[in-house]
């Protein structure tokens, strides 16, 4: 594992000021520019932070009110934590596997023009970033989203959106591995061409690929425990 980017430094500061009750449930946490002066870190990176805590459902963004906690942690049932803090990153993968590539079909065939614009557009800012050497978490998760909101189903964009926490997790992980930050901009901008093009087959193909490329990555990180399932 590679050393931590400052903002996954502040997200585990601002849940760890959470879980010991620094922060309690509706308080309102100070202002960024503060935190940022406090952490001794640039504003981008408590604002990346933030963001990722308010798609988590720990933290809500109100726009001109500022950000309060809506998660105080201390009374989320064990069996959440506990199934966020052992679920096999490798699980998560096989399942998005098996998802991923039919969203993303799926966009190519139903998305509308717009919705089609937002994936590249998402998929051309990342590639940028990974070029300048700067953070591209929001965009990965942006493209993502973008291509299960494209896909016109309901059911499986809930599906999706109900497991944010470990895609979150999952996304923070993966950055981190030599070379897959430039493989992943690739990948993502190969799909989104294929699925501009309203060429499912080809979105479907590069979904599945990408997403066997990571998990052949988690399986050579993460050996298999005695205690992990079978």
């Amino acid at each position: 594992m590679g050393k931590k980017l400052t903002y996954e430094t502040v997200y585990e500061e601002i849940k760890r000021r959470i879980k010991s009750g620094e922060w309690k449930h509706g308080e309102r946490l100070p202002p960024l520019e503060q935190l940022s002066a406090e952490l001794g870190v640039g504003i981008s990176s408590v604002r990346e932070a933030v963001r990722i805590l308010g798609k988590q459902k720990i933290l809500t963004i109100e726009q001109g009110r500022g950000t309060f906690v809506q998660d105080d942690l201390s009374d989320t049932p064990s069996d959440r934590l506990d199934f966020l803090e052992r679920a096999s990153l490798v699980q998560l993968t096989e399942a998005r596997i098996i998802i991923e590539p039919e969203l993303a079909a799926l966009a190519a065939e139903k998305g509308t023009p717009e919705q089609l614009e937002q994936i590249m557009d998402a998929a051309e800012t990342m590639k940028k970033k990974v070029e300048h050497g700067e953070p591209f978490l929001r965009e990965d998760m942006l493209f993502h989203e973008w291509i299960a909101r494209a896909a016109q189903n309901d059911v499986m964009f809930h599906m999706m959106d109900r497991i944010s926490d470990l895609l979150v997790d999952s996304r923070r992980r993966s950055m981190k591995w030599s070379g897959m930050d430039e493989k992943a901009a690739s990948y993502h901008y190969l799909i989104a061409r294929a699925i501009i093009q309203r060429n499912p087959t080809q979105a479907r193909t590069l979904m599945k690929s990408h997403l066997e490329d990571m998990l052949d990555e988690l399986k050579k990180e993460r050996p298999a425990r005695s205690d992990d399932p079978k």
